[in-house]
């Protein structure tokens, strides 16, 4: 059993990916579980194996008076309650691959105590890895790239697992974007050309977009990124390529693509 956690913020289309992926894995043989690790999802796409809901919901918590938000670390710091049944099922399933999809709200869950706790406890003795979604609109301009890949660049210390960063609802993107931007963006120094065709910048933003730049290079964080679409088959094809060849360890991967050895 191997575990894919998505992880993106709000509306970079974690859940449809779940499905998504599930599905076209499942295509391929393997048994796949779709696992629903957000207690406040009010509709889910896709059909679940394992809900969380089950156990516990936001909404119970907003009914004792806590906030949106609020409810939501409550819910999640409760499930460290549940794990181990839940864990249980899904060895009942006994599937090749667990897909969880994580809560929608990500700097409530990633950034918080609760949520990488009970996420550890979840795949504890399992091989998993992070995928973050990166929504095609931070593709505008240098700035958007750089904070998209910076917070992506936390997620992965905040999760302290394999990372392999995606670009959602590519079949939203340019031709020369998909076919020729991206594909340079793992290249040393290209990030910094983009800042410099950005004449609006003021100096200060400029110098700390640079240095964020040198520093995801110097740590060899961003590597390949995979566009990916349901409308575009091949690049799920891609990223279950990825997958597997990060569980296999077969190369030697720079840090987000380094299987964690505890």
């Amino acid at each position: 059993m191997k575990f894919i956690v998505i992880v993106g913020p709000a509306g970079s289309g974690k859940s449809t990916l779940t499905g998504e992926l599930a599905s076209h894995i499942e295509s391929y043989g393997p048994v796949v579980a779709r696992l629903n690790f957000d207690p406040a999802a009010e509709s889910i796409p896709y059909d679940v194996d394992v809900d969380v809901r089950k156990y516990v919901t936001a909404q119970e918590f907003m009914a004792r008076g806590l906030g949106p938000n609020g409810a939501l670390i409550a819910a999640v710091d409760s499930l460290i309650n549940h794990v181990f049944e839940i864990r249980d099922i899904l060895e009942d399933i006994k599937p090749d691959y667990v897909i969880v999809d994580t809560p929608g709200q990500m700097e409530l869950f990633a950034y918080r105590h609760g949520g990488p706790l009970v996420l550890d406890a979840l795949t504890h003795g399992y091989p998993s890895l992070t995928i973050f979604l990166i929504d095609a609109i931070f593709l505008e301009n240098a700035s958007s790239i750089i904070s998209a890949l910076t917070l992506a660049s936390s997620v992965a210390v905040r999760l302290r697992r394999p990372q392999i960063n995606v670009i959602s609802k590519a079949d939203l993107l340019p031709p020369e974007v998909l076919n020729e931007m991206i594909p340079r963006l793992g290249e040393e120094g290209f990030l910094e050309s983009l800042v410099d065709t950005e004449e609006s910048l003021d100096p200060y933003t400029r110098t700390l977009m640079l240095n964020l730049s040198t520093a995801l290079y110097k740590a060899g964080f961003i590597g390949e990124i995979i566009p990916i679409s349901a409308t575009i088959p091949e690049t799920l094809d891609a990223l279950y390529a990825k997958i597997q060849q990060v569980f296999s360890g077969g190369e030697e991967y720079k840090y987000y693509d380094v299987v964690r050895r505890d």
